[in-house]
């Protein structure tokens, strides 16, 4: 009872939303994934070797659904998970910066095992929000593990930031080691269902 208690304490604290499961996700519907890169990602062995996974795919083809699934294993086996929405995440390191924080924000990133960063790539980054973003990744880099769903491919990342520079490091940081889902389809989302 009491790790079940525990669990539910680290799942709250998570700001994982929606809860999801990897058993719920229809692996037939997209029009190519690979499930075995996902299941790989789902034993969590890339926590444990401080790497990353990143979800690529157009909207409403699980990104969200199978990061969130992932986060709650994580969750579950004791780590330290944190969800967050990329334009969230530069809106409270803006904040911090404004407020003379941003040092501690920056730690405060850094601390989880496991930290989602959602819809990257829906909105475009100043030179400031890119600059930020970017020590985020940098400081979690090899330390922690960091979970990132993206609707855009790594070649339309200059769209997003205002220097290539900052897209292609942001970039090299995430996949180094780590797990890149590609997932192509057609959105499976009605207009009252969340990916």
């Amino acid at each position: 009872m009491q790790t079940e208690s525990r669990a539910q304490r680290a799942l709250k604290r998570s700001a994982l939303f929606p809860i999801t499961a990897i058993d719920t996700y229809d692996f037939d519907y997209p029009k190519q994934i690979d499930r075995d890169l996902v299941m790989r990602a789902a034993t969590l062995e890339f926590i444990a070797e401080k790497a990353n996974c990143v979800f690529v795919g157009p909207s409403g083809v699980g990104k969200t659904h199978l990061a969130n699934a992932i986060g709650q294993l994580a969750c579950l086996r004791g780590h330290r998970v944190k969800f967050t929405t990329a334009a969230d995440l530069v809106n409270d390191l803006v904040a911090g910066q404004a407020k003379n924080t941003l040092q501690r924000r920056l730690a405060a990133w850094a601390i989880y095992d496991l930290l989602l960063v959602d819809e990257l790539g829906y909105l475009s980054f100043d030179a400031r929000g890119a600059d930020l973003l970017y020590r985020v990744f940098n400081r979690r880099y090899q330390r922690t593990s960091t979970i990132v769903t993206t609707n855009l491919p790594f070649k339309d990342w200059g769209q997003l930031f205002p220097s290539a520079a900052a897209a292609s490091a942001i970039a090299d940081r995430l996949v180094h080691r780590g797990i890149l889902v590609r997932i192509a389809g057609k959105s499976k989302r009605s207009d009252q269902e969340v990916e």
